[in-house]
């Protein structure tokens, strides 16, 4: 290779003879390269002083990562300097990116990096400054010109809506640059996905006027075409919000649904005869696509505007009328992920006392974005760039007039310092760091103050699920296998429940709660297959498909479900599943227990074996657990006793088996209806008559829903009036002892003794709940029960000295027999019934 011959560069400073005669040797030896670059070799020859060498301080404790790149055959600036320089910037400062390559500079390699984040700790995509006052020119060099419209044909202006790739890559770099990353376990949300409360709205439509289901398209006008950006949107793979969901508190709607809406549920109407943001005499009706959480604002398009790639987007504002928010469907995704995302990633300051000058700098020195104004639930937000920070300024109704979101503390502190003020003990952390995954802190040795569970081993390696899982898949998906059960789940929801040993077609469900995100099955004997089934939004689900009946409902959390386990233990079978709120929860299925532990951060996975060990996994590792079955469940043998109402029977005539029923109605959201219930069970089950065998078998039930634990874990009206019953029938129980007049009668007094029995071990743990209700609940049934632990009456004393409920301190010194007129007077003044009070040994 030679390079052209060109004019020998002038030195800065005459060469001696030496460097000419160096660089004639040098010129002989590379007639190529010599002429060119050995006079810049010599440029020091002749100077007046001699040259020296040093080695500057770059030590850089307490900063972000400072990435270093180097190439291993890199002769200019060798290796050995980058690695010494890494060293030199301190302890998780310095990172090393080693190139294998020959040759100087490694951008292409970078880039790479860069784009990808191999490996890349969490505050690598915060380095490098971004200067966010330059943003406006960022998004003007992408964004729709629509002035430029009357301008162009029909055809031209379509073409360049359509030219949506930069804008998206403006989107992909924002969501980088704060550090957002697609997480590897995420389901993504799916576009014809129909929020919870619209499905239940239009079912209950339906249900009115006695047709199903209504039809779900009836708010949407098929005949109009969905704008390409907002399909291009959903199928973007770095998406956050369809990866992400939460850190975004919106619906979508898809397809668009219309305002005025046809099916009644949107608010908003269409736009008004006098509008500019549509031609004089075009459609007025507005498609919505988004929608905040609780639809208290919603974004959309004009439907005149439908047939464009990427049309303007509207928004409604505090009166329901309709805004211009954003030059693009594109756009708006921008917007929106400027006003998310900072605020989960970012270092925050708030405005306080010095807010309105703050402001006034801030309209003085810095830009804006070149958004139009965010409009969301009354706020009207400006958001101004400056280097490596976002300042939002809300003249609206918002909660907060003026928020700061840097990229670092340092950003924060370095703007603070421009307006002459000190933010450093302002700064708080991103939510990002706060309620990052976290490594299982389970120690060997470790258990609960009840014994419930020790752990007993733990381990840095990762295991695998222990659920199996087929390698073959169909259409279905890929399958979840145990035995001769498999089970899958569509990215819609759909669950599919088969059997390998038989050609029959696979049971499809579709429990309401979006795409599965765990699922496990068992065969279970005589009653065939169970399957659970974990979901996006934290529900869980069993699910018996030879029943003929959908899947129930048995929990649900607001964060997603990440593990679940069925397995056949020693004491029966059991079902593990796991959060990501650090909840761990397992469940007796035959008696219906549940138990939760807390077994602290970093559980992303649960396997049960047949021993009843737990295995809790995660990224950092995993931790065996050894459980102890009485413990977990201290009520699970009362309750294999109240399994059915067959055999019993009431205080009336009535059929025993409209009792479950009107157990079931104490838990209505109608407050009537579970008035109504609790009537006609004190009824059916009177105490004060002769003791019947179906009040034996409610009690349990009663217990647990007037304490709001177990099955009554729920919202109910009548609570108070639903563990009075339940008093009562302890009292009957107790003045039947021995009054037996034939073998079936004894039997369920035996019954009842054993109830009684069985419950006391339970009563400690509820005087220790949370729950107010349950730990007045526990201190009533103690004072109910004829024997009492010692455990209990030490929990009484510190509720009875110090409860910060009133109701709570009245029932335990009810329960210790201190001041009972008092404590009696508290409870009816809470709305206790004095009648039920008097039935209790220390209450009258």
């Amino acid at each position: 290779m030679r390079v052209s011959r060109s004019p020998t560069p002038t030195p800065t400073c005459a060469p001696d003879s030496l460097a000419q005669e160096t660089i004639k040797k040098t010129e002989a030896a590379s007639p190529g390269f010599g002429e060119a670059w050995s006079p810049f070799v010599h440029l020091c020859y002749g100077r007046p002083f001699k040259g020296g060498g040093r080695t500057p301080d770059v030590s850089a404790q307490g900063a972000p990562p400072v990435l270093v790149v180097a190439n291993t055959g890199d002769s200019t600036t060798p290796y050995e300097g980058a690695q010494h320089m890494v060293r030199e910037l301190g302890e998780d400062v310095g990172v090393l990116l080693t190139v294998r390559a020959e040759g100087h500079g490694s951008y292409a390699c970078l880039e790479e990096y860069r784009s990808h984040g191999k490996g890349m700790p969490y505050a690598a995509p915060m380095s490098g400054v971004i200067d966010y006052g330059r943003f406006g020119e960022r998004l003007k060099s992408v964004m729709p010109r629509w002035g430029d419209r009357a301008r162009m044909s029909p055809e031209e202006f379509a073409a360049h809506l359509a030219d949506t790739a930069p804008r998206w890559e403006l989107l992909r770099r924002f969501q980088e640059e704060w550090g957002y990353e697609v997480p590897e376990d995420a389901v993504p949300w799916q576009r014809w996905s129909e929020s919870e409360h619209r499905q239940y709205l239009r079912r209950l439509k339906g249900e009115a006027v006695g047709a199903g289901d209504a039809d779900p398209f009836e708010s949407v006008d098929v005949s109009l075409p969905i704008p390409a950006a907002l399909d291009e949107w959903w199928e973007l793979p770095f998406n956050s919000f369809t990866h992400s969901p939460r850190l975004y508190w919106t619906h979508p709607e898809y397809p668009p649904t219309l305002r005025p809406d046809p099916g009644g549920y949107g608010v908003a109407g269409g736009l008004p005869d006098d509008t500019a943001l549509v031609p004089a005499g075009a459609d007025r009706r507005v498609c919505v696509f988004k929608a905040e959480y609780e639809y208290c604002n919603e974004w959309g398009y004009a439907a005149a505007d439908a047939g464009l790639p990427d049309p303007r987007v509207l928004a409604t504002d505090s009166d329901e009328e309709w805004v211009l928010q954003a030059g693009s469907v594109s756009e708006f995704f921008l917007q929106l992920a400027v006003q998310r995302l900072p605020s989960y990633y970012g270092w925050t300051v708030y405005g306080d006392d010095d807010t309105e000058r703050i402001v006034a700098w801030v309209r003085d020195e810095l830009p804006t974005l070149g958004f139009e104004p965010w409009r969301e639930v009354g706020q009207h937000i400006t958001v101004y760039g400056a280097p490596d920070a976002l300042v939002f300024h809300d003249t609206g109704y918002g909660d907060v007039e003026l928020t700061v979101h840097g990229r670092t503390p340092q950003a924060l502190e370095a703007l603070g310092a421009r307006m002459g003020l000190d933010w450093s003990e302002r700064i708080l952390t991103p939510r990002a760091v706060t309620e990052a995954p976290k490594p299982i802190a389970l120690r060997a040795g470790d258990t609960d103050e009840t014994g419930r569970w020790t752990v007993l081993s733990t381990s840095q390696e990762t295991v695998e699920s222990g659920t199996e899982r087929s390698s073959a898949s169909d259409a279905a998906g890929s399958w979840t296998v145990s035995g001769a059960i498999a089970v899958s789940g569509d990215e819609d929801g759909t669950l599919r429940a088969r059997r390998l040993d038989s050609d029959a077609a696979p049971v499809v469900a579709r429990p309401p709660s979006g795409p599965a995100t765990a699922l496990a099955c068992i065969e279970l004997p005589d009653e065939g297959a169970l399957i659970a089934s974990g979901h996006r939004n934290g529900t869980l689900y069993l699910w018996m498909p030879d029943s003929g009946d959908g899947p129930l409902e048995v929990a649900r959390r607001r964060p997603k479900l990440t593990g679940l386990a069925l397995t056949a233990t020693a004491a029966g079978t059991a079902l593990a599943a796991c959060w990501r709120d650090d909840v761990v929860a397992l469940w007796d299925i035959a008696s219906g227990e549940r138990a939760d532990l807390d077994l602290g951060p970093g559980i992303t996975d649960v396997r049960l074996d047949e021993d009843l060990r737990l295995t809790v996994c995660g990224p950092s590792g995993h931790a065996v657990v050894r459980l102890d079955a009485d413990a977990l469940w201290p009520a699970r043998e009362l309750m294999l006793r109240v399994v059915s109402f067959e055999n019993a029977a009431c205080a009336t005539d009535a059929d025993p088996e409209v009792v479950p029923r009107r157990l079931a109605r104490l838990l209505s959201w109608d407050a009537d209806d579970a008035r109504r219930a609790i009537d006609e069970l004190d009824v059916l089950l009177d105490p004060g008559r002769e003791l019947c065998s179906a009040a034996v078998l409610a009690f349990a039930y009663l217990t647990q829903i007037g304490a709001a634990v177990g099955v009554g874990a729920h919202h109910c009206h009548v609570r108070r009036r639903v563990l009075g019953l339940a008093l009562r029938i302890v009292a009957a129980m107790d003045t039947a002892e021995g009054r037996a007049t034939d073998a079936a009668e004894e039997h369920w007094h035996a019954v009842a003794r054993e109830m009684l029995r069985g419950i006391i071990p339970v009563l400690p743990d509820m005087l220790e709940e949370e729950d107010p209700a349950t730990r007045t609940a526990g201190a009533l049934l103690v004072a109910a029960l004829p024997e009492r632990d010692e455990r209990a009456d030490v929990l009484l004393r510190a509720l009875a000295a110090g409860d910060p409920d009133p109701e709570v301190a009245a029932a335990a010194a009810l329960a210790l027999a201190l001041g009972d007129a008092t404590a009696v007077d508290t409870l009816v003044s809470a709305g206790w019934e004095r009648a039920d009070l008097d039935s209790l040994p220390q209450g009258g």
